[in-house]
């Protein structure tokens, strides 16, 4: 196991930033993580684990460890007539388990295929699209004490899920590392096509090249299509998918944004689904989320472009370094936005990027 110093992270951080770890190690397996975390040397570093990178900006050279964990498998832990439990590996990539799934005809994640990263970072994030969210599917995960070497087995109600956040981004940031995930599957095709926008929908989508009853892989198809059309890939133009999280408004602050925009999306606060504005589900609480992407489309940030950083031509969250840019210019054009935004709208946006 080879400890590398000053290394280089361009082609490991979503905006293709040019920046350097102090140290960066790959790891193969669990004795090898803790005998890491127990040197004499490298113990005392400040530490950041890494994935595939995508949803990590490096605004900066990172003074400490980078790990790199290479930890594959996917296993069945239990199965009957209707479900079936995987184990998974954290370093495996999420759309590559997506496909695994559908090849198997097992349901629950279709409508996240696509998303950049690796498995370990869906609980992180609690990564949700196209009306699927992990927290659905999520059984348990085993993690590393970092102070300790110790494993310790998290369920659902340890982690705290709630929109895009999890245990994992706050009270717990930089304690754990995650090497092992376990998600329940159905085996029956139940189907959710929920999903639709100002420009499209799943049905639309899928109008295009099939026709009902859906397969697991026409929804999967259908999100690619979408996806592909609004995210640019990642590793050619450096980007974070949506920059920012939907921000959580009162009704209140809802019925003035409705007044002049009438036309806006909006959803219930606690996960990403996309209820009728009648449906009940907005009745118990007294805040909703409103579409970022939408407004920030209205005010004129949709393709955007200042140098080498713009957003994307399909969709206004997405920022994206269209060459050469530095930390300094991608924060200063989401410095922009998220002001316009409040300007606007008298409504802060939080970065759903991890900003190192």
């Amino acid at each position: 196991m080879k400890v590398h110093k000053n290394y280089p992270l361009k082609d490991l951080n979503a905006f293709h930033v040019n920046v350097y770890a102090k140290y960066f190690v790959r790891v193969k397996s669990r004795d090898s993580l803790i005998k890491i975390l127990k040197d004499p040397k490298l113990s005392k570093e400040k530490k950041y684990v890494l994935g595939e990178g995508s949803s990590t900006f490096f605004t900066k050279d990172f003074d400490g460890l980078v790990l790199k964990l290479n930890f594959k498998g996917i296993k069945i832990v239990s199965e009957n007539e209707s479900e079936v439990v995987l184990e998974i590996g954290v370093s495996e990539n999420w759309h590559e388990l997506v496909l695994f799934a559908i090849k198997n005809n097992w349901a629950g994640i279709e409508n996240m295929s696509l998303i950049p990263g690796t498995v370990g970072a869906a609980p992180v994030h609690n990564i949700a699209a196209y009306g699927q969210n992990f927290e659905d599917v999520f059984v348990s995960l085993d993690a590393v004490d970092m102070a300790t070497g110790k494993l310790k087995t998290f369920d659902k109600k340890g982690l705290q899920f709630a929109y895009r956040e999890s245990v994992f981004k706050k009270k717990l940031k930089n304690k754990f590392i995650i090497v092992k995930v376990r998600i329940k599957l159905e085996k029956a095709t139940k189907t959710n096509l929920s999903y639709h926008s100002r420009y499209e929908s799943l049905e639309s989508e899928l109008k295009n090249f099939a026709k009902p009853p859906y397969t697991l892989a026409d929804i999967s198809k259908a999100v690619i299509n979408i996806r592909s059309r609004k995210f640019p890939d990642w590793k050619i133009h450096g980007n974070t998918g949506s920059y920012f999280k939907n921000p959580v408004v009162t009704k209140s602050q809802l019925k003035k944004i409705l007044k002049k925009y009438p036309g806006v999306q909006y959803y219930p606060v606690d996960k990403l689904t996309y209820p009728n504005p009648d449906d009940p589900a907005f009745d118990h609480s007294n805040h909703v989320k409103v579409a970022a992407g939408w407004l920030l489309d209205e005010i004129g940030w949709k393709g955007k472009r200042i140098g080498n950083v713009g957003t994307s031509p399909n969709q206004a969250m997405v920022i994206v370094n269209y060459g050469g840019a530095n930390a300094g210019e991608i924060l200063a054009f989401a410095e922009k936005m998220s002001s316009d935004f409040k300007k606007h709208f008298g409504v802060n946006l939080e970065p759903e990027v991890n900003i190192i």
